[in-house]
């Protein structure tokens, strides 16, 4: 089945709420399109800007009925929990400094969230927020697109099936250039990301390391335990680290490294990882989506390709065009959003009710704990222990 072509029958559409995504605003439009094609989402309510005027202007041009764009937060999670017709979740695509008290204002409300990452600025802002969701049983997912690519999700089957052996060394990089020529010209989207009080404690790390280190996990089954990592700041006039090296130990035995930086020139959103075992190794590019890269010890390299038959099962399940046909970005996190809508219409049981794993508010934590490990590591010039992920309710 086509993951987000098949239509016939219809599954339910969810109605959902959006804090953030008004004009100027630049993801918040690949939310949309993402939830348009996986054709499960309706935007019902909003506050979609802290001017009442362009949250409005972005209300109506969404379809959002005039009583339904909210003034604030607050009295979004304070008048959807009451109404028959209530949003089935919010998604939150603000900057990352008004994460916290969205999520937290939902979820005290029993309104299921889904965010963009990072989940919060700090470690103790992220376990409040997951004592919370926990003890609310309340879902909480965070869009880590890349997860939603087919051949990522490819690899993963083909590492956890023990095609690669043990599993000995993964690497990821997650270049962007974006950055290289200075800061003078900046828009305001990209502008921010530089700035502590609303990107956080760190910059690249925050932003796209958080990308990667999930990939890495996710990919291998395995958690980190340790890291040592240098942040350095390569552009003159940018506040936070724009360039971050971190090698790293995982619980399987195998050792990491992940590099990320905003100031690479000809690398335009060059994340990709090599995943090294003992009889094969996997190379993956997200400038190349459609292809995986396999090489054995003892025969000569495989080059697989989405949407053919020797692709894993669940591989097929979430491939929605014919081979040949490209399947990028949006795609990818439209399964991410079809993901969410399975495991939402769900209920109680939404964290068992997805092929691959959700990408659930602990993921989140580790992310925030990515940050703050990295920039001890950095600032002791020492290998910092990466704590232990919290056990889950379903462990």
């Amino acid at each position: 089945m086509s993951r987000l072509t098949s239509d016939i029958p219809g599954k339910q559409r969810l109605r959902v709420g959006m804090v953030g995504g008004g004009q100027g605003a630049y993801f918040a439009s690949f939310h949309r399109a993402a939830m348009r094609l996986s054709n499960r989402f309706e935007i019902v309510a909003g506050v979609f800007s802290s001017s009442p005027a362009k949250s409005r202007e972005a209300g109506l041009a969404l379809g959002v009925d005039a009583d339904r764009i909210y003034p604030s937060v607050a009295a979004m999670a304070a008048a959807e929990p009451g109404r028959a017709d209530r949003i089935d979740a919010a998604v939150i695509v603000t900057p990352n400094h008004l994460h916290y008290e969205a999520c937290r204002s939902f979820l005290e409300a029993g309104i299921p969230v889904i965010c963009d990452k990072p989940l919060v600025h700090r470690v103790e802002e992220a376990e409040a927020l997951l004592c919370i969701a926990e003890r609310r049983n309340t879902f909480l997912a965070l869009t880590y697109t890349y997860l939603g690519y087919p051949m990522v999700r490819d690899a993963r089957s083909r590492i956890l099936a023990g095609e690669l052996g043990e599993i000995r060394f993964l690497y990821v990089e997650y270049l962007l250039e974006w950055l290289a020529p200075g800061v003078a010209d900046l828009s305001d989207s990209l502008a921010w990301r530089g700035d502590p009080a609303k990107a956080g404690p760190t910059g690249v790390v925050g932003d796209i390391g958080t990308h990667a280190f999930n990939l890495l996990e996710f990919l291998s089954g395995q958690r980190c335990t340790q890291l040592s990592a240098k942040l350095s700041t390569r552009v003159p006039g940018w506040r936070l680290d724009d360039n971050c090296v971190a090698q790293l130990e995982f619980d399987g035995g195998a050792e990491g490294l992940l590099w990320a930086s905003f100031a690479a020139p000809g690398h335009r959103n060059g994340l990709r990882f090599k995943v090294v075992g003992s009889q094969a190794s996997l190379e993956w590019s997200q400038e190349s989506p459609e292809t995986l890269r396999f090489a054995p010890t003892d025969g000569a390299e495989r080059i697989y390709r989405r949407g053919q038959r020797d692709n894993a099962a669940n591989t097929l399940e979430i491939t929605s065009l014919p081979a040949g046909c490209s399947e990028g970005y949006l795609e990818a996190l439209a399964v991410l959003y079809a993901d969410f809508a399975d495991a939402l219409s769900a209920g109680s049981e939404w964290r068992s009710t997805t092929a691959a794993p959700l990408p659930d508010i602990h993921e989140g934590l580790r992310g925030v704990e990515l940050s703050r490990v990295c920039l001890q590591s950095s600032q002791t010039r020492s290998w910092v222990a990466f704590p232990r992920p919290r056990p889950r309710p379903e462990d």
